[in-house]
C-alpha cells in the first residue's frame, strides 16, 4: 500500500518526472483535449467572417456553422477544465509527498522542508497552467501569423516585425527576474524559523522584507508591460491603415482584427511565462540541494 512513496522517496530531483512517467495516459489526455479546444478557439474568427458575409449575402449557411463550431468549442473546453483538476491533483499530492519524505530523509531541517513542499506546488503549476499557457500562446502567435498571411501577407510581416523587440526585452526581463524570484524565495525559507522565534521586530521585518520582493517583481513586470505596449499600439496602427487601403468584406476586415488581437494576446502572455520559468528554475535548484542543507 505504501509503495508510491517508498518509490519517489529515493530520487527528489526526478520526482516530477516518474510522478508524471506514472500519470502519462491521464496527462496526454488533457493535453489532448487543450489542443483540440485551441484547434476550434483558432477556427473562429475564420467561421465568423463567413457568418457574417452569408448573412450580408442572404445566405444562413455560415451562420450554422458558426453555432456548431462554438457549441463544440464549449463543450471540449468544459470537459478539459473539468478532468485537468483531477489530473494535476493526484499529481501534486504524489509530488509532495516524495520531496517531505526524501528531504527529511537526509536531514534537512523542518522549516526548509516545509517550506520546499509549497514551493513543490510550482511544478505541478507549471504542467497544469504554464504549458497549457504555452500551448496557447503558441497558438496564438504561429496560427494567428499563417490565418493572417491568408488574407494579407503584409499584414503577417507586421507581427514578424515585432518578434525582435519582443526577444530582446524578454531576455532582459528574464534575468531579472530570476534574481528578484531567488531573493524572494530565500526570505520565504526563513519564515517558519522567523514564527518560531516569537520576536515581533523579526517578524514584521520578515513579512516586509517578502513585500518588497514581490514589489519589484511586480514592478518589473509593469515596465516590461509598458514597453511592450509600446511596440503593439505601432503594430496595431500600421494593420489598421493597411486593411482599410485593402477594402476587404466586412466579415473579412472583423476576421482580421480578431487574428491580430489573438495574436497579440499570445504575445502578452510571454512575460508571465517568463517569470514563470525563472520561479521554477530557482525552485528546481532548491528542491535538487538536499545534500547541501543536510550538511549544513
Amino acid at each position: 500500500m505504501c509503495a508510491p512513496t517508498v518509490e519517489f522517496a529515493a530520487a527528489p530531483p526526478w520526482t516530477l518526472r516518474r510522478v508524471l512517467a506514472r500519470y502519462w495516459r491521464r496527462v496526454l489526455l488533457t493535453y489532448g483535449l487543450f489542443n483540440l479546444e485551441n484547434l476550434l478557439r483558432l477556427a473562429q474568427p475564420l467561421v465568423l467572417a463567413w457568418a457574417i458575409n452569408d448573412l450580408l449575402d442572404g445566405a444562413q449557411m455560415g451562420l450554422w456553422v458558426f453555432l456548431a463550431q462554438h457549441i463544440t468549442y464549449t463543450a471540449v473546453g468544459m470537459c478539459r477544465r473539468a478532468y485537468d483538476t483531477r489530473v494535476f491533483t493526484s499529481i501534486y499530492a504524489d509530488l509532495a509527498t516524495s520531496v517531505v519524505a526524501g528531504q527529511r530523509a537526509a536531514g534537512v531541517e523542518t522549516s526548509r522542508v516545509a517550506a520546499r513542499s509549497g514551493l513543490s506546488r510550482a511544478f505541478v503549476d507549471f504542467f497544469e497552467h504554464d504549458v497549457p499557457m504555452v500551448v496557447r500562446a503558441a497558438y496564438s502567435i504561429v496560427g494567428a501569423l499563417v490565418l493572417l498571411a491568408l488574407f494579407d501577407p503584409i499584414v503577417a510581416l507586421f507581427c514578424l516585425g515585432l518578434a525582435g523587440p519582443v526577444w530582446l526585452v524578454n531576455r532582459a526581463y528574464g534575468r531579472k527576474m530570476l534574481a528578484l524570484n531567488r531573493g524572494l524565495h530565500d526570505e520565504l525559507e526563513r519564515e517558519i524559523d522567523v514564527i518560531e522565534g516569537r520576536r515581533t521586530d523579526e517578524i514584521g521585518g520578515h513579512y516586509t522584507a517578502v513585500g518588497r520582493w514581490r514589489v519589484r517583481l511586480s514592478d518589473g513586470e509593469a515596465v516590461n508591460f509598458g514597453i511592450a505596449e509600446l511596440f503593439i499600439l505601432g503594430l496595431m496602427a500600421a494593420t489598421l491603415v493597411r486593411t482599410c487601403a485593402l477594402g476587404l468584406s466586412t466579415g473579412d476586415t472583423l476576421a482580421v482584427f480578431q487574428y491580430l488581437l489573438m495574436f497579440l494576446t499570445g504575445v502578452d502572455s510571454v512575460p508571465l511565462l517568463v517569470q514563470q520559468l525563472a520561479r521554477l528554475r530557482d525552485v528546481g535548484g532548491r528542491l535538487g540541494t538536499v545534500g547541501d542543507d543536510a550538511r549544513s
